[in-house]
């Protein structure tokens, strides 16, 4: 028999559909921290958010399946020198992470976080109406950081609405993206150029040793003092502190953050006053039918690793993503 460990909530029929892909596996579900670690150690297959255990102790492993997109966690724990397998869950936060980004512009642009506060403080303020007005995304140019699954889905949410679209791609061109999705490509030694340009610019970046600290004080005074920032890839990638600063003294006119360097956010972080900074817990692809788009893909993936046939979303170690 060939062990499967289950290391992710899936329910008892998307587990029963594992089963039945073949009478040589033996699917295990195992959510408890200690119990996941002994059973990984003759795991071959294992579908998970994060190793249960060190790598070393699974000596039998020769397949992850991430429920995640970034895999960060799995190099630093040493997968990149090993002959593991690994396959990510790039892809299947697409339509979430374009309704969030859909969401937190608007929001940003017609003045939300300002008038949510003044609503619980029960405040209107008729004599003075264009306090509260604000901007339209129809004309204005969205800068996408990133043009993978997710990146294109944002950029085809943002059409949808009238924005222009530029990106930034280490190719620098607009090979295998669908015609007309993107106005100009971007190389990443241009990044002051396209973030001088954009209206919005939103983070949809692996975090990699090129990416790390990728936004800091230089890139943030490149941009517009109009213009906003949406990080929803990792908190790495932008110095806080830098942002902090480019929030407080008007470098930016504000943003939208789902990921940060310290997660759970500390109570006493700078991050939760900063002006016009709208914050969220790491949710942004996150929704019902998640698990459910795992599920679907760990099924296709698992038939294929079984007949020897090339698998989907396959981690290049080397590059991180």
């Amino acid at each position: 028999m060939r062990k499967l460990l289950v290391n992710v909530k899936l329910s008892d029929d998307q587990i029963a559909s594992i089963r039945q892909v073949s009478p040589e596996l033996e699917v295990m579900r195992e959510l408890d921290p200690d119990k996941a670690r002994r059973e990984a150690r003759d795991a071959e297959i294992l579908l998970c958010f994060q190793l249960p255990g060190p790598l070393e102790e699974a000596s039998s492993l020769r397949w992850i399946q991430l429920v995640s997109a970034g895999a960060e966690h799995l190099l630093e724990a040493g997968v990149d020198r090993s002959n593991v397998l690994v396959t990510t869950a790039s892809g299947i936060h697409g339509t979430a992470m374009a309704e969030y980004a859909l969401c937190t512009m608007i929001m940003l642009a017609r003045r939300m976080p300002l008038l949510l506060r003044e609503s619980e403080r029960h405040q209107w303020k008729p004599s003075r109406p264009r306090t509260y007005y604000g901007e339209e995304l129809w004309g204005k140019t969205l800068g996408i950081l990133g043009l993978g699954a997710i990146g294109q889905r944002v950029a085809s949410v943002a059409r949808c609405v009238g924005m222009r679209v530029i990106g930034l791609r280490r190719s620098g061109n607009t090979e295998g993206l669908p015609p007309g999705l993107v106005d100009t490509v971007y190389r990443p030694d241009s990044l002051l150029e396209m973030l001088a340009e954009s209206d919005f610019v939103f983070v949809a970046l692996p975090l990699t040793p090129e990416t790390r600290g990728l936004l800091g004080e230089r890139e943030l005074r490149a941009m517009k003092r109009t213009a906003f920032l949406v990080n929803v890839s990792r908190g790495l990638i932008v110095d806080e502190s830098a942002l902090a600063r480019a929030l407080r003294e008007g470098w930016i006119a504000g943003g939208a953050f789902d990921v940060f360097a310290q997660e759970p956010l500390p109570a006493d972080s700078e991050i939760w006053d900063l002006p016009n900074l709208i914050v969220t817990p790491h949710m942004a692809g996150g929704t019902v039918p998640y698990l459910d788009r795992s599920a679907d893909l760990f099924l296709d993936n698992l038939g294929r690793y079984l007949a020897g046939r090339p698998m989907v979303n396959v981690l290049d170690k080397s590059r991180g993503y």
